[in-house]
């Protein structure tokens, strides 16, 4: 309750608890009347005039000014702590579908979402408002209100509504007591971790000033002793007497700079707040994970999912192949599918690996390991072998210096650097089909007598023999031309 909003929204509901709505005067000031337990602090006025707005009601007198620090606000707060202003409410469900709310909460990347097995129960919660006071040269005054779930101690996101005087309940429908120093224990542990930067900003900056303040007095003192005892003959009793101020002003200095933090609990307010659960699921191709979610009546809206692998609040979760689920950050998705897994995944099982040429995150779909290396390949950086059937890296991969195809480098001999098929080639039969359809096409080789030929899985070579110069012919598994070429004879 650090805003001006907030502070005339806890005057505002003091005055109307304890005396009286504030009666509007003239624009921005109101009249109050004032309760049995503050009137003394106002010599005994019955009521005041106070406003919010520095600026309003001009030049009238008698206007109190409430804002943080302000004499009317410290009693207002003072006494509030003081009776034990406790309250109990309740808020219901609302109307609006639990579908809605967990679809705005929960948005995955990845997956369909469904809701299932809902459930709605009336949950006693405590709500705790706090001033807190930070000191050391200068004064931090902090309004924070901590909303506790009684039954687990878990801090809930505060909303305006928790706050409305027509939410009150007879004083007899009060929730039961007996948990409400754990949820007071735990209010002080989240009071503490939200005050925690602030603090720490204050000490360590009133720190600094402490010590240029101690070094400025100390260089000004010692260099006026030693002035006294250098230039006067009976300068002792006058140098002890800067040496007591110096402490003196040490200890001012101490005392100025002290770090002081203060926290009063102002008032307590049991909530009866509906809370709804359901099972959401999220579903896609590669797996599907049910958890449990929840959210309140006074905020309508389910918390981020924290990552299954960092732990931070994930707002657009991903369904990873594994199950898990993770925040953006800690997945890493297939170059080439929507195939995603999570760190977790990563590191156990290896479920995405880099392409060990391009880098490109390839799933066990997409990769192929060379046989020779044994690392890891994208489909664009493969390549079969057509003669042996080995999948190998670029790295491992040469070209036939005959047929010029490529093969690993297993099945290319030097020196000549020519493929096993090459290597292979047999004798034709006249009546070959491949040899027939060659003559046919090509009306040079028509009249070829001589021919050999070999085959692998993607091509086949064929050699039509010459008196000087031999013709060679490749062809694809469809019977297409891939290359021709004249050789030399041997």
């Amino acid at each position: 309750m650090t805003e001006a909003g907030e502070v005339e929204a806890f005057v505002r509901r003091y005055f109307e608890r304890h005396a009286g709505p504030l009666q509007e005067e003239e624009p921005g000031v109101y009249r109050v009347s004032l309760p049995e337990s503050l009137r003394s602090a106002f010599d005994g006025a019955d009521s005041i005039r106070i406003a919010f707005d520095p600026g309003a009601g001009g030049s009238s007198a008698q206007i109190d000014l409430v804002a943080v620090g302000s004499y009317v606000l410290d009693h207002i707060v003072e006494d509030a702590a003081r009776s034990g202003w406790h309250t109990v409410a309740r808020i219901e469900a609302s109307t609006t579908p639990p579908a809605d709310v967990v679809a705005r909460g929960l948005r995955p990347r990845n997956a369909a979402v469904s809701v299932s097995s809902l459930t709605t129960e009336s949950v006693p919660h405590l709500l705790f408002n706090f001033r807190v006071r930070l000191s050391t040269d200068v004064r931090v005054d902090r309004f924070e209100s901590i909303f506790v779930d009684a039954r687990t101690g878990k801090e809930r996101r505060v909303a305006d509504s928790l706050f409305s005087e027509g939410l009150s309940l007879p004083e007899d429908r009060a929730v039961d007591g007996a948990g409400i120093v754990d949820a007071y224990r735990a209010a002080c542990r989240a009071l503490e971790a939200r005050t925690e930067s602030a603090a720490r900003t204050l000490r360590e900056e009133a720190e600094d000033l402490r010590k240029a303040e101690v070094e400025r007095v100390t260089m000004y003192f010692d260099r006026s002793v030693t002035e006294v005892l250098d230039t006067r003959a009976d300068g002792r009793g006058e140098a002890r007497a800067l040496e007591k101020e110096r402490e003196r002003r040490l200890a001012e200095a101490e005392e100025k700079y002290r770090f002081v933090g203060e926290a009063e609990l102002c008032n307590v307010r049991t909530v009866l707040l509906d809370v709804t659960r359901a099972d959401v699921t999220l579903e896609h191709r590669g797996a599907r994970r049910t958890i449990p979610r929840e959210f309140d009546a006074a905020n309508l809206e389910v918390p981020p999912y924290p990552c299954e692998v960092c732990g931070t609040p994930a707002a657009e979760p991903v369904l990873c192949f594994g199950g898990h689920i993770a925040g953006p950050e800690c997945v890493t998705g297939c170059g080439f599918c929507d195939r995603v897994h999570c760190r977790t995944c990563i590191a156990a099982e290896g479920a995405i690996a880099p392409c060990a040429t391009c880098k490109r995150s390839v799933c066990p779909d997409h990769a192929e390991v060379c046989a020779l290396s044994r690392r890891p390949h994208c489909p664009d950086h493969i390549h079969a072998c057509a003669i042996c059937g080995r999948t190998v890296g670029p790295a491992y991969v040469a070209r036939c210096g005959s047929c010029e195809q490529s093969y690993c480098v297993v099945c290319i001999a030097p020196p000549a650097e020519r493929c096993l098929t090459c290597r292979s080639l047999q004798p034709a039969l006249p009546d070959d089909p491949a040899v027939s359809a060659m003559r046919t096409r090509i009306p040079a080789l028509a009249k070829a007598t001589k021919w050999r030929r070999a085959s692998n899985r993607r091509v086949t070579v064929l050699l039509a023999k010459g008196l000087v110069w031999n013709q060679l012919v490749v062809t694809d598994s469809s019977g297409a031309v891939v290359l021709q070429k004249k050789v030399l004879g041997a």
